[in-house]
Order: structure tokens, then C-alpha cells, then sequence
């Protein structure tokens, strides 16, 4: 399998607690898949053993991929996702594990939430795997680039909706 790997820091002007309250709210992911648009949105609360907090969204979206047509095959139009957000509270940090039905890709991160500049950091070590053989780097290397664009918008939102945690 192809992997291409990325970090990514995304800061707050709050402190780690008031980011984790908002973080480990159920409420938090469905406003923020609500707002992002996407269709056929399920929200279900999934703690596993190795944290104390865990949020499984399942939906359905269009990609927004500008794919050549090397890699159409590879990655659909619509796509199909599954996103389980999993935190420590005692620890501060936590996962991300992203499923996309029928594409051969793999997207994975770990999240570590420190006290940064008078407010907090996340930050989010990403992993893109792709099991497409020879193209499977240039696929996962696209959809790093896709995630980690889409992330930095997602963080605008998160950013906004702080405020209702303080």
C-alpha cells in the first residue's frame, strides 16, 4: 500500500478544556455535518476501549476531487463515508479514521491537543494510504491534498462554533 503522510496544526484562541467540551459533544458533529452539507447524515456515539469519547458519522457525498482520468476509477463521484472521531479526554489527544465505501483508500490521523499561544493546538499527524498498484501514491497524494484543504475550511466552522462552549 501507498502511503503518503502529512501534519497539520489547526489553533485555537480558547484553552484545551473549552476545545475538548466541544470535541467530545455529539452535538458539535451533527451541527458541523449539518452545516457541511452532507446528505443522508447518521450520527452514532461508538466509544472505543482506548478512549473516553467516540463519535461515528456515516454519509454520503460528492467528491470534490479534480481527478484525472487516470484516477476516475479509483475514486467515485459519490462517495459514500464513514468518519469515527475518537478523543482521551485525560490525555488530550485522540483519532480520526475515515472509510470510503468502495474506494481503495485508507485515511487515518492522530490528534494531540496542547496549550499553544494563550489558547490551544491540535495537532493532527494524518496518514493516505492508497492499494492501487502503481498509481496508488499520486491517488493518496490527491486525496491529502483534498482532506487537509477541507480540514482548514472545517476548522473556520469549528473556530465559530466555539463560542458555544465557553
Amino acid at each position: 500500500m501507498a502511503t503518503v503522510e502529512r501534519t497539520q496544526y489547526l489553533d485555537f484562541d480558547d484553552d484545551c478544556g473549552t476545545v475538548l467540551r466541544m470535541l467530545t459533544d455529539a452535538d458539535f458533529y451533527r451541527a458541523k455535518y449539518e452545516a457541511l452539507g452532507f446528505e443522508g447524515l447518521q450520527i452514532t456515539i461508538e466509544t472505543p476501549e482506548d478512549a473516553d469519547f467516540g463519535v461515528l458519522a456515516r454519509y454520503r457525498t460528492e467528491s470534490e476531487l479534480p481527478l484525472p482520468s487516470w484516477a476516475r476509477k479509483a475514486l467515485p463521484d459519490t462517495i459514500r463515508v464513514e468518519q469515527r472521531d475518537c478523543w482521551d479526554r485525560t490525555r488530550s489527544c485522540g483519532s480520526i479514521e475515515i472509510g470510503i465505501h468502495g474506494a481503495p483508500v485508507r485515511i487515518s490521523a492522530r490528534m494531540t491537543l496542547t496549550p499553544y499561544e494563550g489558547g490551544a493546538r491540535n495537532r493532527v499527524d494524518w496518514a493516505f494510504g492508497c492499494r492501487v498498484p502503481v498509481i496508488g501514491k499520486r491517488v493518496a497524494e490527491l486525496v491529502a491534498e483534498d482532506v487537509c484543504a477541507k480540514a482548514e475550511r472545517d476548522h473556520a466552522f469549528v473556530r465559530a462554533q466555539i463560542a458555544h462552549y465557553r
